[in-house]
């Protein structure tokens, strides 16, 4: 009988399991806060062009200027962040993150070009101010470029937690054409990373309005109200969204994570828990005569949401993986130099991330022009 998971390659993991995945969890949770400002603000920044309110005009421009220009660093980072995770993914997963990459080989291929096409429209929009229709329409393009690159993202993740789908997606159509469109998670799973890239984003303006408010009190007003109000509208909309996801999870590993298994099943409580909350922080915040100071403890507890998402993203993964026979192999011969290289250019990396972001985000006026 063939094994649902293809047979592991003859080759020694570099390092210990539990150190390759706790690196991943920190790669990954860096990389996903990146691409949420990249993928959310440029739904916002779409968001604010369409807004007529003639009384907000001034702000919003600014604040949409601030988001256009924070774009090409955002989306710099995603990239450089992304890298890490991509290769322990490739580690830890590679038998069933390959051959769902192979399954929809020609769509997998068509994320560069995108990229290029939504970095190139980034810069356009962060380097040529003048407005009209053309601006417009780069802004569009961006944003459905990069929520295309999302589309095949939740492509290639569903169908690696379907190894028991590999044969007939192949015998199906075997020239890399194959997306997971009848996968019953698919569709709220994309929905979910969506809105969550929304919410962070809304809520980096809104952070960013509360930095400006000695400077710049009229945009800073605006930014911490209008990011607050947009947090918290995505943020209840996530949580509904997010139990219809976990509805649509196959009955075995639904059945384990709300009673089975008991890491399982206090993830998944403690994520709910933090969006509920998260949720209802953002409307008491958004009720307040003055909603910055709030700000602050709002982002803090926003990053332990996603933090917590994100490992109950990764036991899901366990649970469906250890089920169709794919553990972590028990060979390993320790690479330590290379794993000291990659931990010093990590933290440089981090580093020079954060100047940028702050350098950003205390410039004046003038560096938005």
């Amino acid at each position: 009988m063939n094994p649902l998971v293809p047979l592991a390659d003859p080759l020694p993991q570099p390092a210990p399991p539990p150190l390759l995945w706790a690196l991943l969890q920190l790669t990954f949770l860096l990389h996903t806060l990146a691409m949420n400002l990249v993928l959310g603000g440029s739904i916002l920044a779409l968001h604010f062009r369409a807004s007529r309110r003639a009384e907000e005009a001034v702000p919003r421009n600014q604040l949409l200027r601030t988001v256009e220009k924070a774009l090409p660093v955002a989306m710099a980072a995603a990239i450089t962040l992304g890298v890490a995770p991509l290769l322990f993914v490739q580690v830890l997963y590679g038998r069933v993150f390959f051959t769902s990459s192979v399954l929809m080989g020609w769509f997998w291929l068509g994320l560069m070009p995108l990229l290029l096409a939504a970095y190139y429209g980034a810069y356009h929009l962060a380097f040529r101010p003048e407005p009209g229709p053309a601006r417009r329409w780069t802004g569009t393009l961006v944003a459905l470029a990069l929520s295309a690159v999302a589309f095949l993202q939740v492509t290639n993740a569903t169908r690696a937690l379907r190894p028991d789908s590999f044969s007939s997606a192949y015998r199906k159509d075997p020239r890399g054409l194959t997306l997971n469109l009848d996968d019953p998670t698919f569709w709220p799973r994309y929905l979910h990373l969506l809105l969550g890239a929304v919410a962070v984003a809304a809520l980096a303006v809104a952070l960013y309005g509360a930095l400006r408010r000695g400077r710049e009190p009229e945009l800073a007003r605006f930014a911490v109200r209008r990011g607050t109000a947009v947090f918290a509208a995505a943020t209840a909309a996530n949580v509904m969204v997010g139990l219809a996801l976990l509805i649509a999870q196959p009955q075995p590993v639904l059945l384990r994570l709300v009673g089975g298994d008991r890491v399982s099943v206090s993830l998944l409580s403690v994520a709910i828990l933090l969006a509920v909350a998260l949720a209802g922080a953002a409307v008491l915040a958004l009720g307040a005569r003055q909603p910055w100071p709030a700000t602050p403890a709002l982002a803090a507890l926003a990053a332990v949401t996603v933090a917590a998402m994100l490992l109950l993203r990764d036991d899901l993964r366990r649970l469906v993986l250890h089920d169709a026979g794919l553990d972590p192999p028990s060979w390993v011969v320790a690479q330590w130099t290379p794993f000291g290289v990659f931990a010093v250019c990590l933290l440089l990396a981090v580093a020079a991330i954060a100047w940028m972001v702050r350098a950003l985000a205390t410039a004046g006026p003038a560096a938005r022009e």
